[in-house]
C-alpha cells in the first residue's frame, strides 16, 4: 500500500504545475457546493424517522393553531382600559405597515364589517337557530306594548354615538330577533372569561387583551422566521417604553420557540469550535514554537470538512446544524494524520520510509473512524445520519489530502 502512495506521489512531484490546478479547481468546486448548501436547524430532526414518529409529526403539522404566536398585552392596575386598547391598537398597525410580509392574518380585533357579517349571517339563517321555546319568545316581543319599548329604545340607540355601527342592524331586525341565535352560537364555543371591548377580545377583569398571529412561514422555517421574530421584540421593546409602567407585552408560539432554539444551536456550535480551535492553536505554537504550523495542520481538516459538506449538498441538499456541531470533535480525529506525517518529517526521514512507515497505519485509522460513524446511517434520525455521513467523508477526506498533496507541499 505504501508503494502505492509513494508512486502517486512522485507523479504529483513531477507534474506540480498540473496537481496546483487541479487542486485549485476542486477546491473551487467544493467551495461553490458548501455556499448553496441550505443549514436545516429544526431540533425536531433528532427525532428518529420510524412510522410512529411520521405520524406525530404529520399530526403536528396538520394541527394549525401550533403555528400560531399568541399576543398577550396586560395592563397595571394604575392604567385604565383605553391604554390597553390604545396599545394594542397600535401593535396591530405597526405589524400591518412593517411585517406583512411575514403575516397571513392577525386574530383579536373584531372589525365592523366582521360583525356586520355574522349578523347578516345570522339573520338569514334564523330558523336553523331557533328551538320550539324560541317561537314562544318571539310571540311576546310581538305584543303591542313589546314593540313600543323595542322601539323607543332603537331610537335612543339611534341617537346616541353608538347609532352609527347599529344603524344596519337595526334597520334590518327592529325586533332584535337575531340575538336570540347569537345567545346559542354563545353557548357553543365562547367562555364567560373573555368580554369583548372596543372590539378586542379582553379577559373579564379588562386587564389582558389576547391576540393571535398566523405567520406565513412554518415553525421549521427558521431564517424568515428570525427576521420576523427581530421586528416583534423590537416593536415590543418600542411599545413596552411608550407604556411604561402602565402596560406591556409578551409573546408565546411555536415559531418563536424555533428561533430561539436554532439561535441557541448557532451560538453552542460557535462556541465549542472556538474553544476547541483556540486551544488546539496555542497547544501547538508552544510545542513547536512556531505560528504558521497550526495553518498547516488544519489545512487537511478544512479540505475533509467542505468534502463532507459538498457531498451532503449533492445528496440531500440540505444538512442539520446540529450535526456540525457535534462533528466539531473531529478536530482532534483529523489533525492526528497531520501531527504523524510532520513528526515524521521532522525526523529527517526520506520520502519513501515515510510513505512506508505512516501510509498504512493512518489509512487502517481513517476506515475504522469512517466506518464507525457511518454506522450512525442504521439509525432512524436523520440529524445523525447526516452526522455519520459528514464525520465519514471528513476523515477520508483529510486523509486523501495528507497522503497525496500534503507531504508535496512540505
Amino acid at each position: 500500500m505504501g508503494k502505492w502512495f509513494f508512486r502517486t506521489f512522485q507523479f504529483l512531484q513531477k507534474n506540480r504545475i498540473g496537481s496546483a490546478l487541479l487542486l485549485l479547481l476542486v477546491l473551487f468546486g467544493l467551495v461553490f457546493l458548501v455556499s448553496k448548501i441550505r443549514f436545516e436547524e429544526d431540533i425536531s430532526k433528532l427525532i428518529p424517522i420510524n412510522e410512529d414518529a411520521q405520524e406525530l409529526q404529520k399530526v403536528l403539522k396538520t394541527v394549525n393553531f401550533t403555528d400560531k404566536i399568541i399576543v398577550n398585552i396586560q395592563r397595571s392596575d394604575s392604567s385604565e382600559i383605553e391604554d390597553l386598547t390604545e396599545y394594542a391598537s397600535e401593535f396591530i398597525d405597526s405589524l400591518q405597515a412593517n411585517s406583512k410580509d411575514y403575516i397571513k392574518n392577525i386574530r383579536g380585533k373584531v372589525n365592523e364589517d366582521d360583525l356586520q357579517r355574522t349578523m347578516d349571517f345570522v339573520y338569514e339563517n334564523l330558523p336553523l337557530f331557533l328551538e320550539r321555546e324560541d317561537y314562544k319568545t318571539i310571540a311576546e316581543k310581538l305584543q303591542k306594548d313589546s314593540i313600543a319599548a323595542r322601539t323607543e329604545a332603537n331610537y335612543r340607540t339611534l341617537i346616541s354615538p353608538s347609532g352609527i355601527v347599529s344603524k344596519e342592524i337595526i334597520l334590518k331586525d327592529p325586533l332584535g330577533l337575531s340575538f336570540i341565535a347569537l345567545k346559542k352560537l354563545r353557548q357553543l364555543g365562547v367562555t364567560d372569561d373573555f368580554v369583548l371591548k372596543d372590539g378586542f377580545l379582553v379577559s373579564k377583569d379588562e386587564k389582558n387583551i389576547l391576540l393571535f398571529i398566523t405567520p406565513k412561514f412554518g415553525s421549521s422555517e427558521t431564517a424568515d422566521n428570525s427576521r420576523f421574530a427581530e421586528q416583534l421584540y423590537a416593536l415590543q421593546n418600542s411599545l413596552d417604553k411608550k407604556f411604561a409602567g402602565k402596560v406591556k407585552g409578551e409573546y408565546f408560539g411555536a415559531a418563536l420557540i424555533a428561533v430561539a432554539n436554532a439561535k441557541q444551536i448557532k451560538s453552542d456550535i460557535q462556541f465549542t469550535v472556538g474553544i476547541a480551535m483556540t486551544l488546539l492553536i496555542l497547544i501547538f505554537i508552544f510545542f513547536y514554537r512556531k505560528l504558521y504550523v497550526p495553518i498547516i495542520l488544519f489545512v487537511p481538516t478544512i479540505f475533509g470538512g467542505l468534502m463532507a459538506v459538498a457531498l451532503l449538498y449533492l445528496i440531500r441538499g440540505e444538512i442539520s446544524a446540529i450535526s456540525l456541531g457535534i462533528g466539531s470533535v473531529l478536530l482532534g480525529v483529523t489533525l492526528d494524520y497531520s501531527l504523524h506525517i510532520l513528526t515524521h518529517i521532522r525526523n529527517n526521514e526520506t520520502t519513501e520510509s515515510l510513505y512506508k512507515d505512516v501510509t498504512e497505519p493512518i489509512l487502517m485509522s481513517s476506515l475504522t473512524t469512517s466506518l464507525a460513524f457511518l454506522c450512525l446511517l442504521f439509525l432512524d434520525s436523520q440529524a445523525l445520519q447526516d452526522l455519520g455521513i459528514f464525520a465519514a467523508v471528513s476523515v477520508l477526506g483529510s486523509f486523501g489530502f495528507c497522503a497525496f498533496l500534503y507531504s508535496v507541499g512540505l
